[in-house]
Parts: structure tokens; sequence; C-alpha cells
């Protein structure tokens, strides 16, 4: 116990004087603390800063965005990636506001649609002072040096789990939370970790037998997929054709310019179009490495089963961040070929 509280002392005295000046450490507001560990997930902190001070100034409120339309959250969203997060997120926040309350523990903030262990004790243990743990990759990577646990994929995250609990302090709870995965953002990174740094050196015993670089173990990785898709990028008289993408695909309720893979059959409407190759574009869906064939093509007559925008329309619709590239290439080489027509 004494041990523990060496340990709560020591990191918190490097958190105070070593954190990162973020602007979600300025509030203790559950539903901007809800937004920022959401946006967080899969992304870098200086690509979320931006995206957090305009989404709080589009839905200050969680009220806000219950109210808020489908289409307009999506398109606030776009260009941070993993959408199912903003869908889950928008769903959460109109459960919170029908029940007209704030969930007060870490199990009725797992009842919202798209929290998890990991978000409600963040949460709870900094919006409402609580002594809840959690775990996320960096506490994963701290757990396993501190203690030299050889456990990997599901196993280490069970034993990191069953740590925290154990180590959560009753004082500054959110703050040790912050902390610990403040140590492994910043100084207890993944490969060589910066030892000398490290507040809790002493108490690290991967440090002591000279391992630190190999811990935590790593599982094995996925092997990516490899597709191809082709995109077409409808114009007719200054307009774009664009459809909503359907419920179980990728990106669903956003837009994009037709597309198909290569494997399946083309759009019939191709026979009366114009083609012009445009380019290809590589990006990556989970494990899926795609690469995108994108032509133009020019129609006599509009689609009834396109929705047709202007270029300054399409600055406001939730497109996918590849569909951006998309419409980047396609108007590059329109300019190249037309320069008076966009």
């Amino acid at each position: 116990m004494d041990d523990v509280k060496e340990m709560h002392r020591a990191l918190l005295a490097w958190y105070d004087d070593e954190k990162r000046d973020l602007p979600w450490r300025h509030t203790h507001d559950p539903y901007a603390i809800w937004v920022s560990e959401i946006m967080l997930q899969q992304t870098q902190v200086a690509t979320v800063i931006p995206y957090y001070h305009r989404w709080l100034a589009r839905f200050p409120t969680v009220q806000a965005l219950a109210e808020a339309d489908d289409q307009d959250v999506l398109a606030q969203w776009q260009g941070l990636g993993y959408y199912r997060r903003c869908r889950l997120l928008l769903e959460g926040a109109r459960f919170v506001a029908e029940k007209n309350d704030w969930p007060q523990s870490a199990e009725e903030w797992r009842k919202v649609p798209g929290v998890g262990p990991y978000t409600a004790g963040a949460i709870t243990s900094i919006a409402f002072n609580q002594p809840t743990p959690l775990v996320d990759g960096n506490v994963e990577r701290v757990f396993s040096r501190l203690t030299a646990c050889r456990d990997s994929g599901p196993q280490l995250k069970k034993s990191a789990w069953t740590w925290a609990e154990g180590v959560t302090p009753h004082k500054r709870p959110g703050d040790w939370n912050q902390a610990l995965m403040e140590l492994g953002a910043t100084v207890c990174k993944p490969g060589a970790p910066l030892c000398g740094a490290c507040p809790l050196i002493k108490k690290c015993e991967a440090h002591r037998q000279g391992v630190q670089n190999e811990l935590p173990i790593g599982g094995k990785k996925e092997q990516a997929v490899e597709l191809t898709h082709l995109c077409w990028v409808p114009i007719h008289n200054d307009r774009f054709g664009i459809r909503q993408i359907t419920t179980g695909e990728w990106w669903a309720g956003m837009w994009e310019f037709p597309r198909v893979t290569n494997s399946c059959p083309q759009p019939h409407w191709l026979q009366s179009a114009e083609i012009h190759e445009v380019g290809v574009i590589k990006h990556m869906v989970t494990k899926h490495k795609i690469k995108l064939v994108i032509s133009l093509a020019y129609l006599t007559n509009q689609l009834p089963e396109l929705r047709w925008l202007t270029l300054s329309e399409l600055e406001s619709v939730a497109l996918p961040a590849p569909q951006r590239k998309v419409l980047r290439l396609a108007l590059a080489h329109i300019r190249a070929e037309q320069p008076l027509l966009f």
C-alpha cells in the first residue's frame, strides 16, 4: 500500500509539472469531456484539437447535439475518420437528452450508446471525481512495463484492468487517470521509452530487468486485404452527382461519388457518358488497403438516382475523407482541361 501511495505522489507531482495544456483539461463538463474522449479514440491529439473547438462551438451542449440534423453532425465530424464514433456519439447524446439527467456512475454510463468501460471511466473520474479506473493503449503499455507483464492481446487488457482497479486513488482520480495516459503518450512511448524522464522509474520492473524496449509484447497483426474500387465523378451543367451511402456500408449516411468494386457490374448510365480517366487514390479502411480508380463521367442528363450539387454546395456535404481526395483530384484534372469551368 505504501508503494502505491508513493506511486500516486510521484506520478501526480510529475503530471502537475509536465502535463500538456489541452483544452479538455480546462473543464469538468461531462459533455465536453465525453466529446474529447470519443474524438481522441484512434486519433492523434494535434488532429483533435481544432475539431474539438469547432464541435463545441457548433454543438455547445448535449441538448444542442441531440437536436442537430444527422447530416450536419456528420459534416462537422468529416476528416476525423471512424465515423461510427460520430453516429454513436449522436445516438448517445439523444439518449442522455431524453433522460434529461446525466448518468452519475460508470455503470449508468455504460448504458449510453457508444460508451464502453474506458469512456465511462474517463467521464466519471474526470467530470465527477469518482475513483473509476480506465485502460487504453497508453495505460496498457505503462502497466506492462511497470510490472514486466508479458501478457499480450486480450489477456494484457484484462490484466491491466485488474491492476488499474487496484491502484486508482480516491483523491484526484481524474488527474491520476489522465496522468497515466499522459505518461504513456509522452514518456513511456512505444518502442524506446524515455526512461530518464519517467517519475516511476524506481518502480519499473521492466527497467530493472532491462526489458523495457521489449514490452508490451505485441499480438499478431492482421494481414491487409487489398481491394480495387472504381469511382466515377458524374458532371452535368457544372453540377456534380453524388449518392448517399446505404446502411451496412463504410461511412453509412454520408455521401459519395458512385463507386463499385472492380468485380461488380458497372452502372448502366456509363454507356451514354463521356469518360475521362483521372487517376488513382490509395487509402486504408480498418484492415483493407483500397485502390480507388477515378474517372470523370460527363452526362447529357441528370440522373434521378443522384443528388446534384454545385461545387460550393459540396463543401457543406458530409463526404468521407477519401471522397474529398477524389473531388480534389477531379477538380485538378478539370481545371487543367477546362480552366474556366470551375
